[in-house]
């Protein structure tokens, strides 16, 4: 095997409290990262950025991916670990699964608990992301979440706990697998989905509704996007105001994304009278089970390739089908 790169951008697992102060903050090199780890792999690291994931950007995803990909062209590197916050990373890994070919493993992991937190697991974490990424068959499954030694597809997990060292989960369909000291079991396949290039991302706007949210708001928290996912009720349903206010964006060249407020299941047009039937007969785009986080940066990444209509709502279903 070559060498596995550590791309280090910060996140809890890179924290220490702040002598002045007690802030928790990003601080810590990915040097400082592997020192403590173990690993039968050759380690390059590159200091990509040191925050916590809650201050990423658009830019900052559209630069770590070129980043990523250039570590794929790199015929001595055979695998890649992220080192991330965990407040965003379900979603840098979904954005990397729609841009980088799946070409070499690429592992994403972190920590719930700083370096001098009792118990804490960074740098097993940190281990385990490198076994993964040192195993050629990793790199079928594309960009992983290895954490808390489990193994979470990139389109499915989520950050499930603020701080219990499982935070991560898979509602619904559960972990790919696991890690085991030197094993690694494999419990599921994965199937491939359609990538699209590169892109600067394009403004969306995600509206999560609640009890009383009308077209007419949707309306105007609209106006300054692109394209809007709306993350409704249920099998995907909304106040009955909410169709025509589909159809007069939709009209505005803004595309509208259908998700669940559920965090398990699938939209689907069951019900009428304001149900997802007629948002499905307004022009929405059906999201299946994909979560709005995510339909949020899949259609903004649309939007940058100028895929419009039926092209547009073609890859909307490619990754609505688990």
């Amino acid at each position: 095997m070559g060498i596995v790169s550590i791309i280090a951008t910060g996140g809890t697992i890179a924290s220490l409290a702040r002598a002045e102060d007690g802030d928790v903050v990003a601080s810590r090199s990915g040097e400082d990262l592997i020192s403590d780890v173990e690993s039968p792999a050759s380690i390059e690291v590159v200091d990509f950025a040191n925050m916590g994931s809650y201050a990423f950007t658009f830019q900052t995803l559209y630069d770590l991916a070129l980043e990523v990909n250039k570590k794929i062209a790199d015929p001595s590197v055979s695998g890649i670990v992220i080192t991330h916050g965990t407040d965003t990373m379900e979603e840098t890994a979904f954005f990397l699964s729609m841009v980088c070919t799946p070409a070499k493993p690429i592992v994403l992991t972190g920590a719930q608990l700083t370096a001098k937190d009792h118990g804490s697991d960074g740098t097993r974490n940190l281990t385990e992301a490198i076994r993964i990424a040192n195993t050629a068959e990793a790199a079928k499954w594309g960009p992983v979440i290895v954490f808390s030694g489990f193994i979470y597809c990139a389109r499915e997990v989520v950050k499930a706990d603020t701080h219990a060292l499982e935070g991560f989960a898979s509602p619904g369909w559960g972990p790919v697998g696991r890690v085991d000291g030197e094993d690694v079991i494999v419990a599921r396949s994965l199937r491939a989905y359609k990538q699209l290039p590169l892109k600067e991302l394009r403004p969306v706007l995600s509206i999560r509704l609640s009890l009383g949210m009308t077209g007419e708001e949707i309306i105007r928290m609209a106006e300054p996007y692109e394209g809007i996912v709306l993350e409704a009720y249920g099998r995907g349903n909304a106040h009955p105001s909410v169709a025509g206010a589909i159809k007069a964006l939709i009209a505005d060249n803004k595309p509208v994304v259908l998700a669940s407020r559920c965090y398990k299941g699938a939209v689907k047009g069951v019900y009428g009278d304001g149900g997802a039937r007629d948002l499905e007969r307004a022009g929405v785009w059906m999201s299946g089970d994909l979560d709005a986080l995510k339909a949020r940066l899949l259609l903004s990444l649309i939007l940058a390739n100028d895929l419009r209509g039926e092209e547009g709502k073609r890859y909307i279903e490619d990754r609505a089908k688990p």
